[in-house]
């Protein structure tokens, strides 16, 4: 094995190119350590690569987001990596919904059909490096060898800029994604109940980690006023309880709605989301969780995470990283719709909110930031701005941080 000192890594080279891994692939693909035209289909011209994606955490595609031009078009979404095309199918992917975004299939060998067929019966083109490196044997190890040749602009933004200035970035955008999410709410508040609107939004944060569809379309087969209703024909003192069996029953349907399970951390299993839902019902049957949350404005933000956060007999249904969700997405950017001169404060304590668990959706930023900034929720919110309008899009070029 010949050693190689990577960005990030000690990286060693095989010798022997017949025996290249998946790993020496996702090497070659992360800092784009081949030529262009070493990336084709079977359809013959080569691909161009405008973005190669970021590297994904736990189950799905290694790549999400990538940006590929090919001959018949852009293609969007995520990448997949494999030593051979039939891998795809040997671990079971072609039946697994988290694959149905691919936009590339990127293999050593096509031992496969020309494209790979995903579970929601579309196909996308497989992109095979092996006739090229056969005629090339000895330009391989070069490919590997050699630093990477492109990486996001990210990576230098606060040597280039200075830390304070990369901090002042994400403030404006974090700042710009609070103000749209307003927006949002005072659209739905203009038709609908603000309960009911404030409803939904919290137990759509309920469900971010795998989940989020689930409980928005709970929300609709049983929305708030028949939560309510059926909670207050039971004493205060069991309401509680008939809430979680009210809302299984609504999620078993029929249709039972699908939950997603697989890959997704013990804290946000539905099960326990569902009783963490059931226990926000209850407190809030009589006044309803626009009038009862509004005491959040009064305190500051330790003690409206410590409100919403919820334990039972030990185990945690809305830890304090949940809660900060629910304050930056639903609690108060609606109050800063919903409540006539608490847009100021809303956005306030939005300023001052702690950062919730580190999202693996913005993991790139955070290594490429490193300990330049201190990230709390609203940089977070501005590096998830970043990630939709920017990196997801291919524009690494015009990213505010290039």
């Amino acid at each position: 094995m010949l050693a190689v000192r990577d960005r990030r890594r000690h990286y060693r080279v095989p010798r022997a190119q017949v025996h290249l891994t998946e790993r020496d692939l996702a090497h070659l693909w992360e800092g784009q350590r081949f030529p262009p035209q070493a990336l084709t289909t079977a359809a013959g011209p080569a691909l161009r690569v405008i973005y190669r994606g970021r590297r994904g955490g736990g189950s799905g595609p290694d790549y999400r987001d990538a940006v590929i031009q090919a001959p018949w078009g852009t293609l969007k979404g995520d990448v997949e990596l494999h030593v051979r095309a039939s891998d795809f199918r040997r671990h079971g992917h072609h039946r697994d919904p988290a694959y149905n975004r691919l936009a590339l299939h990127l293999v050593f060998w096509q031992d496969d059909a020309q494209d790979t067929a995903l579970a929601s019966g579309r196909r996308v083109p497989v992109a095979a490096l092996a006739p090229w490196m056969e005629r090339r044997s000895e330009e391989i190890r070069s490919w590997l060898e050699q630093p990477a040749l492109w990486e996001e602009p990210c990576r230098t933004s606060a040597a280039r800029m200075g830390g304070e200035a990369a901090a002042a970035v994400l403030n404006r955008l974090g700042d710009i994604r609070f103000r749209r999410r307003t927006a949002e709410f005072r659209r739905a508040l203009a038709h609908q109940d603000p309960d009911e609107v404030l409803y939904r939004a919290l137990l759509e944060t309920l469900g971010y980690g795998g989940n989020r569809e689930a409980f928005l379309l709970l929300t609709q087969r049983l929305p708030w006023r028949e939560m309510r209703a059926r909670l207050r024909a039971h004493p205060p003192g069991r309401h509680a309880e008939a809430a979680l069996k009210i809302l299984v029953e609504a999620a078993r349907g029929p249709p039972a709605l699908i939950w997603r399970t697989s890959g997704v951390r013990p804290g946000n299993h539905p099960a326990r989301r569902l009783e963490a839902a059931a226990h926000l019902a209850a407190v809030h049957a009589e006044t309803g969780p626009a009038r009862g949350l509004t005491c959040l404005l009064i305190g500051n933000t330790q003690e409206a995470v410590a409100y919403l956060t919820v334990k039972d007999l030990g185990r945690s249904l809305v830890g304090p990283g949940r809660a900060v969700e629910m304050l930056t997405n639903a609690v108060l950017p609606f109050f800063a719709a919903a409540v006539a001169g608490q847009a100021g404060r809303a956005m306030e304590m939005y300023r001052t909110l702690p950062r919730p668990a580190a999202y693996g959706a913005v993991r790139h930023l955070h290594e490429a930031l490193g300990t330049a900034i201190r990230v709390d929720a609203r940089r977070q919110q501005g590096m998830l701005f970043l990630l939709r309008h920017y990196c997801s899009q291919g524009r690494c070029g015009g990213c505010p941080l290039s």
